[in-house]
């Protein structure tokens, strides 16, 4: 398993070094992500797997773009069965990425909060 650290090297290498740029990025996404996981839930609950798929779709490309690629598997997870046309089996890798996120939100928001000093 990748060590569960976010690769800054990677996340600012995507906005060519701009760190105001990032921290938008990381913005956003912090204030997306809860309501992509409530969508994911929503998904597996009415078998919605266009709503798996593109959700699955969106956290994967987010967490990639911001050097997260240790969290991408379970969203990769979620794509793919959407994409299959079904959320069956959906639960164990949405209950896996909703174990670990905590920990990468919480490096987003230190490096937020590194540079508003």
């Amino acid at each position: 398993m990748m060590s569960e650290q976010v690769d800054w090297t990677a996340a600012l290498a995507g906005v060519n070094g701009d760190r105001r740029l990032l921290r938008m990025v990381i913005d956003a996404f912090l204030r997306e992500c809860v309501e992509l996981q409530v969508k994911i839930s929503k998904a597996i609950a009415n078998d919605d797997a266009k709503l798996l798929h593109r959700c699955g779709h969106t956290l994967k490309g987010t967490m990639m773009s911001m050097g997260a690629d240790a969290w991408c598997e379970p969203a990769m997870e979620l794509e793919e069965l959407g994409a299959s046309g079904t959320t069956d089996g959906a639960r164990e890798p949405a209950d896996r990425l909703n174990s670990r996120l905590p920990l990468l939100l919480e490096q987003l928001r230190t490096f937020c909060v590194q540079q508003d000093d």
